[in-house]
């Protein structure tokens, strides 16, 4: 900050000569009166805007709904260095500029977190979760600590003084850590599941009952299951779905949790206390005299599939996309590659050229192509690819400028990849997966909206794992054999299998009924 000696001596004219000179700096110094305040004071929380930044770049934070510093730093801290996005005609270039001027007026207005100024592409939200300075609070595991009197250390299901154990967890927290290590490959979707219900019972047990994980009784369990059902208050522990762990805002609820849902965090937890007490962390397991939920035995939803008329009315438009747009070519084969091997869309985000096994076959000279992965539940999965669908993988390859020659790229080469602009190859997520289906069923429920309204509602509600339904109903319908169906899919039980052949069952009753012969 400027002093006031400094700000008189910039507005001090050289030279005394003449009338107008006087009075011109006369009124300068009044100008200097009238900012007199903001010359010896620092910026305070509640301090609006527009007394500190520039009437244009003040009026486009105002807009964004950011009329006070607090304000624009919890954007910051919340939204990372891309918070300007929220304020429309703020540039990256003055977002710098304005965000190192909260970082140095830091001693007033608080630290920003580490975390809110690395590129969100740089690190994971598990890494970028960790930069947050470690909080007594509802918190990710990663940035999250435990009050002395709760962390467990001292619980009444622990173990006598003396006892061997088997892990070198000293409180909760360590000991779920080292239970997730075991758990892993960490950043799976198993393991991401089963660090969510561990998180969810250990925040519930400190912040909602006051006690650790290792004080929690047969009636607290009971409790929990629940307060799954309905995590109160909402504020505390509900948030939008979605939002990244590094943020503050980030909540370990989304709303209430279904029956099914209750159920499963039932498996996991009890897992979680009963590896515990072999480990030799806790004495007995407080889940193992609570009874397992019941929830009403749910059936797959073969209905949100598509017809064989609407399958082909999104080939036609996937078709008709530009040919000079890179997106284009990704969601053709995107298309033709979910719905010919019925992947899940984590699958399809993780399959990559390694994972393509070509084996000899004694009727047909080309031989025979799979995918081999570990899948859901950490099971080897093995999923025939078509020809067909070598060749527009091959397609593709080429035009995302790879080549046409499978065996020589390196075995990471993901099958869908990101489209960047510097030409270069990505891995994509599985959200972002989600979102390019979302966008294309959306479109093509619009253009198809005039000509057939009900099959539009029906596709602009679609998402990718329609495919993935698609598949198992058209192959029934062709008289694929069910447990061909069953592999390909990955189903444990031929019993999950066979709804498609009660979906087909329905429609060949639909159509006999409809012709009025029988």
């Amino acid at each position: 900050m400027l002093d006031e000696t400094t700000w008189r001596e910039l507005f001090t004219t050289v030279g005394e000569h003449s009338r107008d000179q006087r009075r011109r700096r006369a009124r300068q110094l009044l100008a200097l009166d009238l900012v007199r305040p903001y010359l010896t004071r620092t910026p305070a929380p509640e301090d609006s805007v527009a007394a500190w930044f520039a009437p244009a770049v003040a009026s486009r934070l105002s807009r964004a709904g950011l009329a006070t510093l607090d304000d624009l730093k919890q954007q910051v801290v919340m939204r990372g260095i891309r918070w300007y996005r929220l304020a429309r005609g703020i540039g990256p270039t003055t977002a710098r500029r304005l965000t190192a001027w909260l970082i140095e007026a830091a001693p007033t207005l608080g630290v920003i977190a580490s975390a809110a100024l690395v590129p969100r592409r740089v690190a994971s939200h598990e890494e970028l979760a960790s930069l947050r300075p470690a909080a007594v609070m509802v918190a990710p595991l990663e940035a999250l600590q435990l009050p002395l009197a709760c962390d467990g250390r001292n619980g009444h299901n622990r173990p006598p003084p003396g006892t061997t154990s088997r892990t070198s967890a000293q409180n909760d927290l360590a000991a779920i850590q080292a239970w997730l290590t075991v758990h892993g490959p960490a950043g799976s979707a198993t393991w991401k599941t089963y660090r969510c219900h561990a998180e969810r019972l250990l925040l519930w047990a400190v912040f909602a009952q006051g006690k650790a994980l290792s004080d929690l009784t047969v009636e607290d369990c009971a409790a929990f299951l629940d307060f799954l059902a309905n995590p109160q208050p909402a504020e505390r522990w509900v948030g939008p779905r979605g939002v990244p762990r590094f943020r503050y805002d980030w909540r370990p609820f989304a709303g209430p949790l279904s029956s099914a849902s209750i159920r499963q965090s039932y498996t996991v937890v009890s897992s979680l206390c009963r590896w515990l007490v072999d480990a030799q962390y806790l004495r007995y397991n407080p889940f193992a005299l609570v009874p397992k939920p019941k929830s009403a035995r749910t059936r797959i939803q073969v209905s949100r599939s598509f017809t064989k008329s609407q399958w082909a009315f999104l080939q036609r438009y996937a078709a008709e996309l530009p040919d000079d747009d890179p997106r284009s070519a990704r969601l053709q084969f995107m298309l033709r590659f979910a719905y010919a091997t019925g992947l899940r869309i984590a699958e399809q985000a993780r399959a990559a050229v390694g994972q393509l096994v070509h084996q000899d076959h004694p009727e047909d000279p080309r031989g025979s192509w799979s995918l081999v992965f570990v899948g859901k539940g950490t099971l080897e999965r093995e999923v025939h690819v078509s020809h067909a669908v070598m060749q527009a993988l091959t397609r593709y390859l080429k035009r995302r400028g790879l080549g046409d020659d499978i065996g020589r790229l390196h075995p990471a080469t993901p099958l869908i990849g990101r489209v960047k602009a510097d030409g270069k190859a990505g891995n994509i997520s599985a959200g972002q997966l989600h979102a390019i289906y979302k966008g294309f069923f959306k479109d093509t429920a619009h253009a198809m909206e005039k000509d057939d309204p009900v099959s539009a509602q029906r596709l602009a509600k679609a998402s990718a794992h329609w495919l993935r339904h698609s598949f198992g109903n058209h192959a029934v319908a062709h008289g694929v054999a069910l447990d061909v169906v069953q592999s390909q899919l990955g189903h444990a039980s031929l019993a999950t299998t066979s709804v498609y052949v009660h979906a087909e069952t329905g429609r060949r009753a639909q159509e006999l009924e409809r012709t009025g012969l029988f």
